[in-house]
């Protein structure tokens, strides 16, 4: 299921790409308003959803969580990571998935 995960990430790529050309078409046309409702939606919704699709499909695939995150500025969205894990390929082992989630981003 991981390969659902994989088409999402490129879907939410792709939808930013999509939005920056349409407001490079906004800013042309001096359409103002279009503009910054284009920008927010990029940087408010779908740059989070990129990033916690990005986490999820790292934590499935058995990466370490200070390979994809060097340095945040902010935290993610935990609880929408675990819903992305849980949703696409989640397999327990030993524990819960909010715990093993927690020690995969909390080890140090």
């Amino acid at each position: 299921m991981e390969v659902y995960l994989k088409v999402r990430i490129k879907e939410l790529a792709e939808e930013a790409r999509i939005i920056r050309k349409e407001e490079l078409k906004a800013k042309a046309n001096r359409e103002y308003a279009k503009l910054n409702g284009l920008h927010d939606h990029r940087i408010r919704v779908v740059r989070p959803a990129a990033r916690n699709a990005q986490l999820a499909y790292g934590y499935l695939r058995g990466r370490d969580y200070r390979a994809l995150e060097r340095n945040p500025r902010t935290e993610p969205d935990w609880k929408a990571v675990r819903k992305l894990i849980a949703k696409y390929g989640y397999r327990p082992n030993d524990g819960t998935l909010e715990s093993q989630l927690e020690d995969w981003h909390r080890h140090e």
